[in-house]
C-alpha cells in the first residue's frame, strides 16, 4: 500500500533522539508511511550513527547536507527542500527531539482534518501566538500547504524569528484554522511522565490527562539555554566559569532520562488494543 503520510526530520547533531522517535514511528503510527531525515552539517560521528540507526528501517530516508547556513535559516531551508519530497495526503514535521507518544497519532491527527482545519499541531510557549501551531511536533494536509507556498526560513534574522514564521500568516489569510496539541511545561506542570525534568509536554484538548507528544527542547546543545533560569532551577548554573559545563553535564542526565521515559511510553502504547501499522 502507498504511504498516506510523511514525516521530515531536520537533523544537527541530534541522532540519540531521532532513535526514539523512529522506533516511536514505527510502533505507533497506525497508516502506511515514510521519513525523509536530512542532516545539517552534523559532526561526522552523529551523522554516522544516524546512518546507522538509519539502516534499520526500509521506509527511512537520510540525506546529508553540508551548508554554511546556521540556526533558524538553516533549519529552515532544509525543511523548504524536504517538503518539496512530499507526494503523500498528509505529512507531519518533528524537531529532531520531539516525539509522538500515543497509539494511532496519526489517524487521531488525520480525523481531526476540516474543510476550515488544515494543520494540528504543537502549542507555541507564550508570549507567542496561542491560537496556531508550532513547528516542534505538526500536522498538515498537503494539498493546502502546497497552495500557500510557505517559505520555512525566517525573514528577519536579527530579530529572531522563529523557523515557519511565515506560516501562521498564510493560513489565517486564506481563512483556515489551526488546532493545537496543549503545552504543559513541566516548570509549572507537575502531574505528567517528565515532572521531574524540564520538557514541554503536549495534550489533546479534550483529553488533558494523557500525553500525546514530548519535546526535550534545545537537544543538539543538551538544552544548556533552558537550564539558565526559570522555576525550579539552581542559581548554581549562574556562576560564572561553573555554568556552562554544569548546564551541559544536568542536560546530559535529564536527555538519558528522557528517552528513557520515551521508550517506556511507547513500549505501554503499543500494547494497548488497536490497529498499529508496523512495518
Amino acid at each position: 500500500m502507498k504511504p498516506v503520510i510523511t514525516i521530515l526530520i531536520v537533523n544537527f547533531n541530534s541522532a540519540d533522539f531521532i532513535n526514539v522517535s523512529l522506533y516511536s514511528l514505527q510502533h505507533l503510527t497506525k497508516n502506511n508511511y515514510k521519513v525523509f531525515i536530512l542532516d545539517n552539517n552534523s559532526k561526522l560521528k552523529d551523522f554516522n550513527k544516524l546512518k546507522k540507526i538509519c539502516s534499520d528501517y526500509k521506509n527511512v530516508f537520510l540525506e546529508r547536507n553540508i551548508t554554511p547556513l546556521e540556526g533558524s535559516l538553516a533549519h529552515g531551508t532544509a525543511l523548504n527542500y524536504l517538503v518539496k519530497k512530499v507526494d503523500t495526503p498528509y505529512f507531519s514535521i518533528l524537531d529532531a527531539d520531539a516525539v509522538w507518544l500515543k497509539k494511532n497519532w496519526d489517524a487521531i491527527l488525520i480525523g481531526k482534518i476540516t474543510e476550515k482545519v488544515k494543520v494540528i499541531g504543537s502549542q507555541a510557549p507564550k508570549p507567542k501566538p496561542q491560537d496556531f501551531p508550532l513547528m516542534f511536533a505538526i500536522l498538515f494536509e498537503t494539498k493546502t500547504f502546497k497552495k500557500l507556498s510557505v517559505d520555512f526560513r525566517p525573514k528577519r534574522i536579527e530579530s529572531k524569528q522563529d523557523t515557519g514564521y511565515d506560516l501562521r500568516k498564510k493560513f489565517l489569510k486564506k481563512k483556515f484554522k489551526g488546532e493545537i496539541i496543549v503545552l504543559k511545561n513541566t516548570r509549572e506542570y507537575k502531574k505528567g511522565p517528565f515532572k521531574d525534568l524540564i520538557v514541554a509536554e503536549y495534550y489533546l484538548k479534550e483529553d488533558c490527562k494523557n500525553l500525546f507528544a514530548s519535546h526535550f527542547g534545545r537537544g543538539s546543545t543538551m538544552g544548556v539555554i533552558k537550564y539558565t533560569g526559570g522555576k525550579g532551577v539552581s542559581i548554581i548554573y549562574k556562576i560564572p566559569f561553573l555554568s556552562k559545563p554544569l548546564r551541559y553535564l544536568k542536560g546530559t542526565i535529564e536527555k538519558k532520562k528522557w528517552i528513557k521515559i520515551c521508550m517506556d511510553i511507547i513500549k505501554k502504547e503499543t500494547h494497548k488494543k488497536g490497529n498499529v501499522h508496523i512495518l
